[in-house]
């Protein structure tokens, strides 16, 4: 067996042995980013339209379900992959908003991002700017200070992997850790 499966297998393991002992682990905070005042705009319209397309994204899949195109398990995965996607955004759109309809509006806004908005956030922010390309500007900063205070004292690479293992994880067995 190479080195990576081994690696990988035992990353496996312990995000299994971590999200038995805390499921809620990956709503936890990981990182912390601020997001500009200037930039208020840019997130609310990013969290909207993104949202939007998850929506539509979680309808087709359940097309596809339904004329067997896709199997109960992809189904399934897909499923909770764009609906935890929804949540994620949903909740972005509304802490932002509060935050622009308060008196801190003028102060950069601490987002306490959680696993499953760094899992999200950097890779809608990555298909957002082929569809807008005139904020690909914004969407590459943000999704290099997401990556920059996610890999901390490790390498991104790792970082990137322990964050995807997790959290792939989480959403397999979703169903489980609900009861």
């Amino acid at each position: 067996m190479s080195e990576d499966v081994k690696n990988k297998q035992a990353l496996a393991e312990e995000a299994r042995r971590l999200l038995a002992a805390n499921p809620d682990l990956v709503f936890d905070e990981r990182i912390r980013i601020d997001i500009l005042p200037a930039d208020a705009a840019f997130w609310l319209k990013f969290a909207s339209e993104w949202g939007g397309a998850l929506y539509l994204l979680d309808e087709t899949n359940k097309k596809r379900f339904e004329k067997e195109l896709i199997d109960q398990a992809q189904y399934e995965y897909a499923r909770r992959t764009y609906r935890l996607g929804m949540i994620a955004l949903s909740n972005l759109y509304d802490i932002l908003k509060a935050w622009q309809e308060g008196d801190d509006r003028e102060v950069p806004f601490a987002y306490a991002m959680s696993s499953l908005d760094c899992y999200f956030i950097p890779a809608y922010l990555e298909d957002f700017r082929g569809v807008q390309p005139s904020l690909k500007e914004n969407c590459d900063r943000y999704i290099r200070l997401v990556m920059e205070k996610l890999s901390g004292k490790a390498s991104i690479e790792d970082a990137i992997s322990a964050l995807q293992t997790m959290v792939g994880e989480y959403i397999r067995s979703i169903h489980l850790y609900a009861k």
